[in-house]
């Protein structure tokens, strides 16, 4: 009974320990991402759209969207690897108010 507590509590130790680090390393890329060439758009449907490019890691474009009678709210585009493009895409009859990298 007393190995079956002490290895509970060595488990649990562990991956508080592994939750820390991946919390730091998720800041340290965060302060690493370059991000530019955004660009706003309508698609073929009429939603609006954006696009961003961003180096220093993977990560996903995050765009605040408005919608009347709503309110503002955030969509998540697609996770890409460095130096690629991230689009997201707002709801019909809503429009991005900004768009930028998030490190993923």
């Amino acid at each position: 009974m007393r190995a079956r507590v002490m290895a509970t509590v060595v488990a649990s130790v562990v991956l508080a320990a592994a939750g820390l680090v991946g919390a730091s390393s998720s800041s340290a890329g965060a302060a690493a991402l370059s991000c530019g060439n955004k660009q706003y758009f309508t698609g073929s449907g009429g939603h609006a759209g954006a696009s961003i490019r961003c180096t220093g890691g993977p990560f996903v474009a995050k765009a605040a969207c408005y919608k009347p009678g709503y309110g503002t709210y955030t969509h998540y585009g697609n996770r890409v690897e460095t130096g690629g493009t991230s689009t997201v895409w707002c709801d019909l009859g809503a429009t991005v108010s900004s768009v930028e990298g998030l490190a993923s």
